[in-house]
């Protein structure tokens, strides 16, 4: 059973030694965890991400995930 995990723009670079191939994060056993403490177990910071979208829909933090969810974790955009 597994999730996966898919940070966007610079948030790739937190979490490289999970990414696969794709750029993807596999994970088995996280079903009914939080996506907020999924992310801290990867090291992506929570403070760098405006939105996570499970499935094509977004969610909050707190979301609990479930066996094949499809997570993209946006980046905050910053300019000046």
């Amino acid at each position: 059973m597994s999730v996966t995990f898919q940070p966007k723009g610079l948030l790739k670079s937190f979490c490289r030694e999970y990414l696969n191939g794709e750029e993807i994060i596999e994970l088995n056993n996280k079903e009914g965890q939080t996506i907020e403490a999924v992310c801290l177990e990867i090291g992506l910071p929570l403070n760098m991400i405006s939105l996570f979208v499970v499935n094509e829909k977004p969610k909050p933090k707190d979301y609990l995930l479930k066996n094949g969810d499809r997570v993209k974790c946006v980046a905050i955009i910053g300019g000046g």
